[in-house]
């Protein structure tokens, strides 16, 4: 069977991993990964829903692949899939067969195409046909992922409709997959979830705790971590110490989204970010060369002007962010906080965003709309 795999949202690490792993999934058995114009006997699909304006654009885009290929078999996988109607109620008038999987189900794509190897037991640690967007990071990065879904229930989010609470691999399965890649030549892994943080609460351990079973099995391995929510960092703090002192984080990723009180309320966000400034410091002094990153999220509803340049005040504490402009979801408790903010507000932020970029006063990337 040739295959199309079609990564809706290539600057997502983790919808870039998985359609990755698919593409290692279909190859061990014995299928073939193609580019049109050679037509496929299956389109694969992986899109992002993190915002109504990115779910309609992945959705357009199979819609128009349904179109130009009539009769052909589609699957839809991952984040997107957790949102199928449109795409269900559309599939009939093109007369093409549509499967929706979402990550809970992957296991049906074992049924699907025969598997001989099991999805659930092919691994990816390269990137295919990643955009990357933040520095430090790039197409020579590996990766191991160590967990899906989180504990925490941020307003804006929808990856418990997504993926769920946390799911953890095992220490064992996780140590043996680091074994491997440093006995090939690996000495930095990126440790990738939807939230590190959240790693092990489901199978009664931690992230310190996995960090110091890595550390004493792989001694001269480097872990960078993508990414911690705040609140629990703050938490482990005292413990990660130590792996900073010596050098074994060289990159942490803390998305801190909003400086302002207020509106960490409304995002359901529970941090202190005077905390997160002090703790900063700390891991500076002790890792002056580790580099830390953050995500903001900027004109969430109701968002004033002084609001904004609180979080611009916070950004300036990271070596370099992205600022992304809020975008509406209908799926989530976000969508129901007003006042919304105006289009105007949104490009006088971005604007000055801008500015400050341009000028070297700010250290960021700039996505003016999700």
């Amino acid at each position: 069977m040739k295959v199309s795999i079609g990564n809706l949202h290539n600057m997502c690490e983790h919808n870039t991993l998985f359609l990755s792993r698919a593409r290692i999934y279909f190859q061990v058995n014995g299928h073939a990964v193609v580019d049109e114009p050679d037509v496929p006997d299956l389109f694969f699909f992986g899109g992002c829903a993190v915002t109504d304006r990115m779910r309609a654009r992945c959705e357009e885009i199979i819609l128009e692949s349904m179109g130009d290929h009539p009769g052909a078999s589609f699957v839809v996988f991952g984040c997107l899939a957790a949102f199928p109607e449109r795409l269900l109620a559309s599939a009939g008038l093109h007369g093409t067969t549509l499967r929706i999987i979402p990550f809970a189900e992957s296991s049906r794509l074992d049924d699907l195409i025969h598997a001989r190897h099991p999805f659930a037991v092919v691994t990816a640690n390269r990137l295919h046909g990643h955009f990357p967007y933040q520095p430090l990071m790039g197409p020579a990065d590996c990766y191991v992922m160590i967990a899906q879904g989180c504990i925490n229930a941020c307003s804006y989010c929808n990856i418990k409709k997504a993926k769920g609470q946390v799911q953890s691999r095992s220490l064992e399965e996780i140590g043996a997959e680091i074994s491997a890649l440093h006995r090939s030549g690996e000495r930095i892994v990126t440790l990738l979830a939807d939230d590190c943080g959240s790693y092990g609460l489901d199978r009664g351990t931690t992230l310190p705790e996995l960090l110091t079973r890595l550390c004493q099995s792989v001694p001269d391995m480097r872990f960078k971590l993508f990414t911690i929510f705040p609140g629990l960092f703050l938490g482990y703090a005292e413990q990660l110490e130590p792996f900073f002192a010596q050098g074994r984080l060289p990159y942490i990723c803390l998305p801190a989204q909003s400086a302002a009180p207020r509106v960490l309320e409304l995002m359901n966000r529970a941090y202190d970010p005077g905390e997160l400034a002090k703790v900063v410091a700390r891991i500076r002094a002790l890792a002056p060369d580790t580099f830390i990153y953050s995500h903001f999220i900027y004109n969430f509803p109701s968002e004033t002007w002084e609001e904004f340049e609180q979080s611009i005040a916070l950004a300036r504490i990271f070596d370099h962010c992205v600022f992304i402009g809020y975008g509406e979801n209908s799926a989530t408790r976000a969508a129901g906080v007003v006042p919304k903010c105006s289009a105007r507000e949104l490009a006088l932020k971005s604007g000055h965003l801008g500015k400050l970029i341009k000028q070297g006063e700010l250290s960021a990337f700039l996505v003016p709309i999700a």
